[in-house]
């Protein structure tokens, strides 16, 4: 990977968890601005702050996907010199299937804006890059970061126990029971689910007084029913059906 890469790493003790974020510019002087400007944030806001640096598109692939590398940020420049920042843009999105990375894109021009919509950018940013703007981005990476990584928390027999919104499918009650249904297992404990509605991310709608479940996880729905993407048939009780059409519709098919 060295032979590969010119990669730099640096961390800012600080925080509890680390923020992860790449940059991805053949300008040298542009990632050595943007790597002190992370890392000047992360000391000011006491965030712990792992920085890597890319110089060509292709490096910067061929790390996250043969590596692993996880990002949580990227800054991506659009004019790379061979392959540009739009196809790296698009392979993440696309052959990496990977929605959860911010991507801001950074480029000495503004005509990029239709382009950009598919790889669904958060920011864009006009070199040259004024420094209380990358943090403003830098911010709002941050609290969709934290959004993506909120837990639901609950409790049996006096254990503690945490399991991240975005893991699960949906919620349902029985016999005075709540279940929570990931992908592959169940988890139950003691509740009420629509105490549960009250508190869950905008994401997670009632559907049924029975049924409370994960909208990003629909593959399927109709009138009555919907289709979750492990398998699962659910019903639209009547009372619920003309809301859960809206959401539906807003945040799954419009999305």
């Amino acid at each position: 990977m060295a032979n590969k890469t010119v990669k730099y790493k640096t961390k800012i003790i600080g925080g509890q968890s680390v923020f992860h974020i790449g940059i991805c510019d053949d300008e040298k002087g542009t990632c050595a601005q943007l790597e002190e400007w992370c890392c000047d944030f992360g000391e000011k806001n006491g965030f712990d702050i792992e920085i890597y640096v890319w110089y060509t598109g292709e490096s910067l692939c061929d790390d996250i996907s043969n590596y692993k590398i996880q990002l949580d940020m990227l800054f991506l420049d659009i004019e790379l010199v061979s392959t540009d920042g739009i196809k790296v843009g698009k392979f993440i999105r696309d052959e990496l299937e990977n929605l959860e990375i911010a991507i801001v894109y950074i480029s000495s021009k503004s005509s990029y804006a239709m382009n950009l919509f598919r790889v669904q950018p958060i920011d864009f940013l006009i070199k040259p890059i004024e420094k209380e703007k990358l943090m403003e981005v830098i911010i709002c990476g941050i609290k969709l970061h934290e959004r993506k990584n909120q837990v639901f928390e609950y409790c049996v027999r006096g254990y503690n126990y945490k399991v991240p919104y975005k893991d699960i499918v949906y919620f349902y009650s029985q016999d005075k029971k709540i279940n929570i249904v990931l992908k592959n297992k169940e988890m139950q404990f003691n509740g009420k689910l629509k105490n549960i509605a009250n508190v869950v991310p905008h994401n997670f709608i009632l559907i049924h007084q029975s049924y409370l479940i994960n909208l990003d996880f629909i593959t399927e729905c109709s009138y009555e029913l919907v289709k979750m993407n492990n398998g699962a048939l659910l019903k639209i009780s009547q009372p619920y059906r003309k809301i859960v059409r809206e959401k539906i519709t807003q945040n799954v098919w419009g999305r």
